[in-house]
């Protein structure tokens, strides 16, 4: 028997064998997913439906990346999806939506606030990183690395930009944001060179904190591996460094510290990976200022949500150059 509550989910969850009746509460959402807490017995699970894309082949990577990961011995759990009657982790609804299926990893949401989480997610992503180098994951993954951004978003040429800015009727402000993001993109489109030749290996793609799980002062788990792709090892950190940047430069700079103290317990990487990384994270953020260029350009968002990516992608790339000594110094110190 099905839940009352969420009903319009049974299309998915009525895929699965239960024990009990299942009930689905709304808790918690992604950016990019819808989400429910799926209560049946003394059993919790997450039920993930994808509303960015419809393409099983990026939830069957998603889930190698997960199976080849569960196996391992690792003290930072994953999610793990559950099969339904006919075998797959990936279930299709009626109107083509997937869905998946996970264990609930008990917990909460990390703090940024928290000297021991900001550390702890460090120490997690190190481990993460660890285990990722020595699994193996037979499968191709179908996301290019951030560094590529040129060849991920070829469509949004400098002139395209310029015609949005021009349509949106940006404020003069904006505008010279946009400008300082195209001059920096031909600095970057170098530093990908040399970032091809740094060391590469699945990562994650996306830690954040509302990614990841804590229990009291220890981070216990990481979510979210939709984005997990081959990069350079060095940017599952700049994807997280990027999160810092703020207004109170100095607060920021401790934080990043933290982190990369706990990262480097884990795992050192070698000074060329360390000295390029204020450079990846800039091509973490031109990744994202493109991508929703892409996204307005293609009717899918409103023109305020790539105008509030132009404020935040323009700030922590300048952040970046203005404290570029301070970061070097950071990660020569802490992760080399």
């Amino acid at each position: 028997m099905n839940g009352t509550i969420g009903g319009e989910f049974a299309a998915f969850l009525d895929a699965y064998d239960w024990s009990s009746p299942w009930r689905a509460e709304r808790e918690e959402s992604g950016m990019n997913n819808t989400t429910r807490m799926i209560y049946a017995g003394d059993e919790r699970y997450v039920l993930r439906v994808y509303d960015n894309h419809r393409d099983e082949a990026i939830v069957r990577v998603e889930h190698a990346v997960l199976l080849a990961l569960i196996g391992q011995d690792m003290d930072i759990r994953v999610p793990e999806p559950v099969r339904n009657q006919g075998g797959s982790t990936v279930t299709q609804g009626p109107e083509g939506k997937l869905a998946a299926l996970y264990r609930y990893i008990e917990g909460r949401r990390p703090s940024p606030d928290n000297p021991a989480h900001i550390r702890g997610l460090g120490e997690a992503a190190s481990k993460l990183s660890s285990r990722l180098a020595a699994a193996q994951i037979d499968v191709k993954p179908l996301y290019d690395a951030y560094y590529r951004f040129e060849e991920t978003h070829r469509a949004m040429t400098n002139e395209r930009l310029a015609e949005l800015a021009h349509t949106l009727r940006l404020p003069d402000a904006e505008s010279e944001q946009v400008e300082a993001m195209v001059r920096l993109r031909a600095e970057l489109r170098l530093a990908a060179n040399r970032a091809a030749k740094l060391p590469h290996q699945w990562i994650h793609g996306d830690i954040v904190f509302t990614n990841s799980v804590a229990a009291a002062d220890r981070i216990v788990g990481l979510l979210d591996f939709e984005f997990a792709t081959v990069d350079v090892r060095a940017m599952e950190l700049a994807v997280v460094l990027a999160e810092f940047p703020g207004p109170d430069a100095g607060t920021a700079l401790n934080r990043i510290g933290l982190f990369c103290e706990g990262y480097g317990e884990g795992v050192r990487l070698g000074t060329e990976e360390a000295d390029m990384l204020p450079a990846l994270m800039q091509m973490r953020m031109m990744d994202v200022f493109l991508h929703f260029a892409g996204r307005l350009a293609d009717g899918v968002d409103v023109p305020e949500v790539w105008r509030g990516q132009i404020e935040r992608t323009s700030f922590v790339c300048g952040w970046i150059e203005r404290n570029r000594l301070e970061l070097n110094r950071i990660f020569r110190e802490t992760l080399t």
